[in-house]
Order: structure tokens, then sequence, then C-alpha cells
């Protein structure tokens, strides 16, 4: 098996193998104020070799847990090339991205991964709430134009499973998926005041008081069979929906 070499304190060690790299890692991780330090001098010095040394995400997931934030990307950079092939699911790609604290740097990732990497992790919309857990601001949107909103919005056939990647979201982002799904697409998933519920609580003001427009009153007065099912729906609504959800019935506080 070929070795690769790296030199620390003016002495030459070797390196086989993904386990010996891990190993070397956690060897050199008995002080923080210096292990920083070597850790960042062992990735440079192996620097491209690294793609034949790390090639599974059991090892690769190990050494990031050893190294502090910015030597666990420069590790990922100097692997970008198998990136793709060493990710096989989306709760890997979540836990890569829990490690990389800098927005810049996570968008740098997504677009490694690119559209067919990307479409391989994302399959179901439990996917999609995976990576989005970890993902702010621009690198959600990042993720889903690079993913591909034409393959994200046929995801999804209940109203759970679009609250749950709503809750992820910020407002602006929310409206954007919201306006590639379709709200009549989500308005036809909408059977009973349980899903409407749901639907409304992560919705935006402005995306709640358009699919509301699309019942009638009674249409939505016939979700609820008792004062106290409406009642309890209303205090799961934020005062500013209560309000909006009450105006839309022609009903005052």
């Amino acid at each position: 098996m070929k070795e690769y070499s790296f030199i620390i304190w003016d002495n030459k060690y070797t390196v086989k193998d993904e386990n010996e790299l891990a190993l070397i890692f956690e060897l050199l991780s008995w002080n923080d104020e210096v292990s920083w330090m070597t850790h960042w001098n062992v990735i440079m010095e192996l620097d491209e070799n690294l793609l034949n040394i790390v090639k599974t995400y059991k090892w690769l997931i190990k050494s990031l847990k050893l190294l502090n934030e910015r030597n666990s990307f420069l590790l990922l950079v100097n692997i970008w090339d198998s990136l793709n092939k060493i990710i096989q699911n989306s709760e890997q790609l979540w836990e890569i991205l829990a490690r990389i604290p800098e927005e810049e740097n996570k968008i740098r990732i997504i677009k490694q991964l690119r559209q067919t990497g990307l479409k391989k992790l994302i399959l179901e919309p439990r996917d999609l709430s995976n990576v989005l857990e970890w993902l702010y601001g621009q690198s959600e949107i990042e993720l889903l134009n690079i993913a591909c909103f034409d393959h994200v919005k046929n995801f999804f056939n209940y109203p759970k499973e679009i609250y749950d990647v709503l809750h992820y979201l910020n407002n602006e982002n929310k409206d954007t998926l919201i306006n590639n799904i379709w709200l009549k697409t989500i308005l036809e998933k909408i059977k009973s005041r349980k899903d409407l519920l749901l639907i409304l609580k992560w919705f935006s003001m402005e995306k709640a008081s358009e699919l509301l427009s699309f019942f009638s009153r009674q249409e939505i007065k016939d979700l609820f069979t008792n004062n106290w099912e409406f009642t309890y729906f209303l205090s799961k609504l934020s005062d500013r929906k209560e309000d909006l959800f009450l105006k839309h019935l022609w009903i005052k506080k």
C-alpha cells in the first residue's frame, strides 16, 4: 500500500490510509493551543494526496470531529472532487454542514456537490429538511436553486411534509418555495383543520392571506364540528394570523 509523507517539527511521518489519518489527528489533539496548527500542517503537507487517503464518510466525519472549524473546511476543500462519492445520503450532509459555521463555506459545499449530487441525496421531504436545518438565508436559496425547484416541488404529498420544510426557511425563502410549489397544489393537500393549521403556522402573513382567499367562509366553518375545536385552532395561531383568520370569516374578537 502506498504511503504518503508529511513533516512535523522537522520529523518525517507517513500515513497509508484514512484510519491512520484519523489516528494522527487524534494523537495531535493533546493541546488545544497548538493542535490546530499541527492539524493544519498535516493537511497542507498531504494536500492533494488527501484525495487518495480519505475515501469513506465514516473516517471523514471522525477526522472532522477532531479538527476545529477552519481545519475542517480546509480538509473538505482538499477532497472536493471526492465529496460526491463520499457523501451517500442527506443525514451525512447534515452532519458535515453542522460542523461548518460560516454561511459562505456552506454555500461552497452546496455548489461543489452540484445539482447531480444534491438530487442523489435529496429524494424526499425529510432529506430536504435534513439539509436545510443547518443552512440560513442565502445558503437556503442556493440549495433550492441548485437542487432545482422542479425536482423539489414534486416531493410533497401531505401538509406535514410542507410544514417540516418551511420550518427551516426564513420568510422570504418560504415564499420563494411556496411560489414554486404553487398555492393551488398546496391547497389540494389540505383535507382537514389540522392540515390547514400546519400550513398557516409557517406561511408568511402575505402567503397566509393568499391561501385563505381560496376558501369560502363556509368551507372553513365546515372544518370544525364544535366551538372547542375552533378555539383550540385559534390558540395555535400567532396573534396576527388569528386576526387575519377571523377577519376572513368576518368574525370580530
